[in-house]
């Protein structure tokens, strides 16, 4: 029998995105899920985070394919990076998965890839491959889960999804085909753990609908809806809420636009041309018809809703009688924006809609009772849950045991760890770096924790910056200025920087530094760093710039 599969986690375990999993038979290495992470609070200035697929850049040559499971972010959004790293790979993936990914590579004009489109019951075979696709219902068209068969046994990846039994597109998750599975037999079970704390069962996307239809059935004014722009069975609650009620829709929101005209061309969105208006024809339209779905429901600066909520949006000014109907989930790290956002609202007149108070949202994510069907009917042998913060992940492997999966078949696992699979049994491998890469403008890995570092001390405590000149002797020749930014207001400014150059000359002057400026530079930062914790408490960053002559 060939040589044990091994199962890789580079991403996912641990937190919500960065989802990437590396399946390796026979010397050969598939790729499921190449997802990135979007920055918080904490992340000073970063524009995205990938996992760190450095332990795959001495195995290039044995890269053989990619899989994605759906067309969230979080499992698609770093593949543009990754495949300008390791070129062109074959891409597995469902039609609208495939359909964002070609517009998302249109940013990316230099990255290349083979796309090849998958149905959910289709089995294909790339030897040493052999996967097999299963419809999967999320808060996305078209996921899929895919298991790959092995001389060791079946791994079933499920990707993310809910039991949805009454889905908006028809397609609820193929339960059928998952006892198949089951009966011809599950070695490894790899399953979405983000509910895992959850009880009961998710309701369906339905409720969301009837919630719609009330609110535009009540309006007087206009209707702003925000939602993820990649909620496509939202946003056709959306139109026909607003169809029923006589409103046109506007559509804001460069990635609002482009995904719905994306879903609408590959058919998963249903809606007449004479239903839509452009947003410079708003104005020629009574508030009580117009409808607008935007994007902005995390609280994003940036974002529609985030500057219409400000009155800084050039088209839309939010006032009373407007109705804004925020549809989504609040993602952990941005409740302090997303209440902003919303209290702004209410300060300029509007009625805000959000789950707060209303059927709005629903997960896209199975529940524990969801997690525990899936499990009896897939019956696997052993299981690592995945996708999930920590806390989630160890509810799950509970939810495992308690189904009757033996102890030690049932692997917590982390970023970095590596899961064998011999002979229908599973067993922990050796574990390897996974860390982060910080995306930074164009930059891509140049900045580090170091870096954060320093950003978050600048933010905290700012910025001073010594200048002075030194002769060939190491003496000081002319004025010493220092200056800052973010340590005091302003007006205090003056007169407490120029004690800073007289204590930072007297320092200078009564030490021998022998004409080195290296110590000069150390002076200068340990005499600025004491003299700013004595004057105000404070630590900023010192910066000399030192000049010889």
């Amino acid at each position: 029998m060939s040589d044990a599969v091994e199962i890789s986690f580079l991403g996912g375990l641990g937190e919500i995105g960065a989802n990437m999993a590396a399946i390796e038979i026979d010397g050969r290495i598939a790729l499921i899920d190449v997802g990135l992470i979007f920055p918080d609070a904490d992340h000073y200035g970063i524009d995205l985070i990938l996992p760190d697929w450095s332990v795959l850049r001495d195995r290039a040559d044995d890269l053989d394919c990619v899989v994605l499971t759906h067309g969230h972010e979080d499992h698609i959004g770093a593949l543009p990076f990754f495949l300008r790293e390791f070129g062109a790979l074959p891409v597995y993936a469902s039609k609208l998965t495939l359909g964002l990914l070609r517009a998302k590579l249109e940013e990316h004009p230099d990255v290349e890839a083979e796309f090849v489109e998958v149905e959910a019951g289709e089995r294909l075979r790339a030897d040493p491959f052999d996967f097999e696709f299963v419809a999967m219902n999320h808060s996305i068209p078209d996921g899929l889960a895919v298991a790959v068969h092995t001389a060791h046994g079946t791994i079933l990846h499920t990707g993310d999804f809910k039991l949805d039994q009454t889905p908006i597109d028809g397609r609820p998750t193929d339960l059928p085909h998952l006892a198949a599975l089951g009966d011809e037999g599950v070695a490894l079970l790899l399953a979405d753990s983000t509910n895992a704390e959850v009880s009961g069962l998710i309701p369906s996307e339905r409720v969301v609908g009837h919630t719609l239809r009330d609110v535009f059935a009540d309006a007087t004014g206009r209707v702003v809806v925000t939602t993820f722009a990649s909620h496509i069975h939202r946003v056709q609650q959306v139109l026909t809420a607003a169809a029923e009620q006589g409103r046109r829709v506007c559509f804001i929101g460069r990635s609002m636009i482009r995904n719905s005209q994306i879903a609408r061309e590959l058919g998963y969105l249903d809606y007449d041309d004479a239903d839509i208006v452009e947003l410079d024809q708003l104005d020629g339209l009574p508030p009580e018809r117009v409808a607008i779905v935007c994007t902005g429901s995390q609280g994003e600066p940036f974002a529609a809703l985030s500057l219409m909520a400000v009155g800084q949006h050039r088209q839309i000014e939010i006032g009373p009688g407007d109705t804004v109907v925020m549809a989504s989930s609040v993602i952990p790290g941005n409740e302090h924006a997303i209440y902003r956002a919303i209290n702004n609202l209410f300060r300029r007149g509007a009625k805000v809609v959000h789950k707060g108070v209303a059927d709005i949202h629903v997960s896209g994510h199975a529940s524990a009772d969801e997690l525990r069907i899936v499990h009896n009917i897939v019956r696997p042998t052993a299981v690592v849950p995945v996708h999930g913060e920590y806390r989630h992940l160890v509810v799950h492997a509970e939810i495992a045991r308690d189904g009757g999966v033996e102890a030690d078949q049932v692997l917590v696992c982390s970023d970095g760890d590596r899961v064998l699979l011999a002979d229908g049994t599973v067993e922990r491998g050796k574990s390897f770096t996974a860390g982060r890469v910080f995306v930074d403008g164009l930059g891509v890995g140049d900045v580090g924790n170091a870096v954060l570092r320093d950003r978050h001390r600048l933010s905290n405590d700012g910025i001073c910056v010594a200048s002075l000149v030194v002769d060939a002797h190491g003496q000081i020749v002319g004025d010493i200025d220092v200056t800052q930014s973010g340590i005091i207001y302003e007006k205090e400014n003056a007169e407490l920087l120029r004690k800073a150059a007289d204590v930072l000359r007297g320092e200078l002057t009564d030490r021998g530094h022998e004409g080195d400026p290296a110590v000069v530079r150390r002076l200068v930062v340990q005499t600025l760093a004491r003299f700013w914790r004595d004057e105000v408490g404070r630590r900023p960053i010192i910066h000399p710039l030192i000049v010889e002559v």
